[in-house]
């Protein structure tokens, strides 16, 4: 056998050029790119711009973008690939960070907030996140706030969309329900409650409607309601709910307190249905109609008490006015000898 060795192979063909990063409008590269690393082309979303041709509008090249997102989301595969793209903007619970991780769609946060901002709800989705969707983080879940604490547990329960907020999730996407948010998401699920069980009128509501009467003004024009579902009071627009316990004292008092705070400034009438309250009606056990009916009268009375005493007050200031030059007279016409 022949020790020759065959001849060299033809040496392989040079490996194919790799396009560069950047932003290209109808295969024409025009710039650096918007997302770094990223490779940019559009066909018919995009004009170039500037004198020199060799910008594009950023506004212009993030509706671009959004289209081919758009575009992608509708087969599944592309909505799985783009969920994948965008997970770390839900923070730690993803295993990232909204500052994008190892997501090369998100390694530039200017462009990428841009696009947050102008389009969450399309976002929103693409993450899988119910349309109407609240979020709370342990500060809200956790809270000391009896409120905020009953809020969130009432949802959490009901099955309404309120959803974990976790730490480093994109502020442009997600963000911290307020107070406001989470009185209106409960109230909606409350009156569609009671839409559909009324609740029997009883003497803690008959008990309301009287002091609602009593205070008068704006309180007139606001809608009571008492459920067992409510455990703590709160009122939100032109609603007031109560929970649904027995007429005693306590009750009175926390309705009054929001009262309070829906009118956001102290009532008088209601400083003085406090004081007559506390004067006229046990600390313990139920109470009648009739008995709120004596302690709304003795307020009454508080009232013009109160009143007198505060014209008494401004007599006894013009008075003391008045005789304070009379005294200083003597003084003026000289020492004495």
């Amino acid at each position: 056998a022949s020790s020759r060795r065959p001849p060299a192979a033809a040496s392989a063909a040079p490996p194919a050029a790799r396009p560069v990063a950047g932003v290209y409008v109808r295969g024409i590269w025009v710039r650096k790119p918007l997302i770094e690393g990223a490779i940019m082309a559009f066909w018919s979303k995009l004009n170039v711009s500037s004198r020199d041709r060799n910008d594009v509008d950023a506004e212009e090249c993030a509706d671009a973008t959004l289209a081919v997102l758009r575009d992608a989301a509708r087969s599944e595969a592309g909505k799985a690939a783009l969920r994948r793209l965008l997970a770390p903007l839900q923070g730690k619970k993803a295993g990232s960070s909204a500052s994008g991780g190892g997501s090369w769609l998100l390694r530039t946060p200017r462009f990428t907030n841009r696009l947050l901002e102008a389009h969450r709800p399309f976002f929103l989705g693409a993450l899988g996140v119910p349309a109407g969707a609240l979020f709370a983080s342990r500060r809200t879940t956790e809270s000391g706030d009896p409120f905020l604490k009953w809020a969130a547990a009432f949802l959490a329960r009901r099955g309404a969309p309120l959803l974990p907020l976790e730490p480093g999730a994109s502020k442009a996407l997600f963000s911290e329900a307020s107070e406001d948010e989470l009185q209106e998401r409960c109230v909606k699920e409350l009156l569609a409650e009671l839409k559909k069980a009324p609740a029997a009128r009883t003497d803690a509501q008959q008990a309301a409607a009287k002091l609602l009467a009593f205070v008068g003004a704006e309180s007139r024009s606001l809608r009571l309601h008492f459920s067992a579902l409510v455990a703590v009071p709160f009122a939100h627009g032109a609603h007031v709910f109560m929970p649904a316990t027995a007429l005693d004292r306590g009750l009175l008092l926390r309705l009054l307190a929001t009262l309070q705070k829906r009118l956001g400034r102290f009532d008088d009438k209601c400083v003085h249905a406090t004081q007559a309250f506390f004067e006229t009606l046990p600390a313990h056990g139920g109470l009648s109609l009739p008995q709120l009916d004596a302690a709304l009268s003795r307020a009454k009375q508080v009232g013009v008490e109160s009143r007198a005493f505060e014209r008494r007050l401004e007599v006894g200031g013009r008075g003391g006015a008045a005789a304070a030059p009379a005294a200083a007279a003597p003084a003026a016409a000289g020492p004495s000898r």
